[in-house]
């Protein structure tokens, strides 16, 4: 068993244990191999295996749900499809901006990455604010690495927060397992995880004073604060 499968597993297992039913309702069924072949068939190199095993435990999941930390939802195959060649539009309108003040903005290793680096960058996750989890295709170091693009980052774009999706399937499991959460970008804030008693349908379950039961059980689901 894989490392992402191992890791996803025991995510599953204790949204099981804490009975949170709307976040494992929110889970979206496995990839089918007709998007995944599509998928497949827009990029020009083989997809990384720790994005093939996680579309085939779950192809995205709905939006405004919170099995990921850190505001992100998983995507479906067919939504990362445009990603690559979306990136790299967006970064030439990114840099623009400094170019434009004759500034060159700094890359997540340094200088900024060749032009076309962006083309091996498949996305994964996103915010209802639009900033973006991918997973590094291209050959070398940062293969498979998870990256974050933050267009409203003044200064970097394209950090990498991860080794590989495993790495990343691992702490967010680590995190309500031992009840210390998930480290915040720049590791100076934690996501902690919390289980709640709400409707399936809120985002807001502090305006609710009355848990919803469904067949005599509370609708539970996880969600993270920071601190």
């Amino acid at each position: 068993m894989s490392g992402v499968i191992q890791a996803w597993t025991r995510i599953e297992n204790w949204l099981h244990q804490h009975r949170c039913t709307v976040d494992l309702e929110a889970l979206h069924p496995p990839v089918s191999e007709e998007a995944l072949q599509s998928l497949q068939s827009t990029v020009p190199y083989p997809l990384h295996p720790h994005l093939v095993e996680w579309l085939r435990i779950h192809d995205g999941a709905l939006q405004d749900r919170s099995v990921w930390p850190f505001r992100y939802f998983p995507i479906r195959a067919e939504g990362m499809e445009d990603g690559p060649q979306y990136f790299g539009e967006a970064f030439e309108d990114f840099r623009a901006e400094f170019t434009d003040d004759g500034l060159e903005p700094e890359g997540p290793e340094g200088a900024w990455d060749p032009p076309n680096a962006y083309e091996f960058w498949v996305p994964i996750a996103i915010t209802v604010t639009g900033e973006y989890l991918a997973v590094d295709h291209r050959p070398g170091d940062t293969y498979g690495t998870v990256r974050e693009i933050d267009y409203e980052c003044s200064y970097m774009w394209g950090v990498i927060l991860w080794e590989n999706l495993g790495k990343m399937f691992e702490e967010i499991a680590d995190g309500p397992e031992s009840g210390s959460g998930v480290r915040g970008r720049g590791r100076t804030y934690r996501h902690v995880p919390l289980v709640v008693e709400v409707p399936p349908t809120t985002s807001m379950p502090e305006s609710y004073s009355t848990p919803v039961v469904v067949d005599g059980d509370p609708v539970k689901r996880l969600q993270w604060r920071i601190e």
